[in-house]
């Protein structure tokens, strides 16, 4: 991995919609190297064509040992490496199983529950950011300096979560909750074309949604499938 520092501060919040009732508030968000090769030389022989050695198979996607990680949530974290960890249009969203799982690895590590008020504010990623390559993938990815999750808001307070939705999901299902980390995981990825694959919508209630909306068109069929 090459990492570099990127002095910007940023706030990403998951916001989480409250279930419709008489009004539809909008008391949810997640506020919630390139290398080039010389110039071949053929001089004047004549080119012979010598087949390619096949392409090394990526090592298989690695669950972090739960016996020995400090995880925030690991039944959570358990379904969303179920969903990522296999060739599916959800992984593929986010740039195959060992780059989405690489980064939701390390995205793990970082999460800790802290008290950030009840309400809907879900998980929050703040203040400056690392880039880092993946060389196996060429792709590019970032961490925030904090990563939390939101002991009084809806990933934890069934009170909180009992009248919240996230996306189509109940925020208190386990399709609620791997939503709302694969909504987190979409703002640390790079995309081919160089954005990220969600954009910042921190302070953006309607952003933040439509970009949940965007993930579970994504990964609706591996996230309807973890009842299964």
């Amino acid at each position: 991995m090459r990492p570099t520092v990127v002095p910007f501060a940023f706030v990403a919040w998951v916001l989480v919609m409250l279930q419709p009732c008489a009004a539809r508030a909008a008391a949810c968000c997640l506020e919630a190297a390139v290398h080039t090769a010389a110039p071949f030389d053929e001089g004047r022989a004549e080119a012979v064509e010598v087949a390619a050695p096949p392409a090394a198979a990526a090592p298989a996607p690695t669950p972090l040992d739960l016996s020995s990680e400090d995880v925030a949530d690991r039944p959570s974290y358990t379904d969303v490496f179920s969903v990522l960890k296999q060739e599916n249009e959800c992984s593929r969203f986010f740039g195959g199983p060992r780059l989405a799982v690489t980064v939701f690895n390390q995205f793990t590590r970082q999460l800790r529950p802290r008290r950030l008020g009840s309400g809907a504010i879900a998980l929050a990623m703040t203040g400056e950011y690392t880039n880092y390559q993946d060389m196996t993938t060429g792709a590019s990815y970032r961490l925030f300096e904090e990563a939390s999750l939101n002991s009084e808001g809806p990933f934890r307070s069934k009170k909180e979560a009992a009248r919240m939705r996230v996306g189509s999901f109940p925020a208190e299902s386990r399709q609620g909750r791997a939503l709302m980390l694969l909504h987190e995981l979409g703002h640390l990825i790079r995309g081919k074309d160089g954005r990220w694959l969600l954009p910042n919508d921190g302070g953006d209630a309607a952003l933040s949604e439509s970009n949940t909306k965007e993930v579970e068109s994504r990964c609706r069929t591996e996230l309807l499938a973890l009842d299964n």
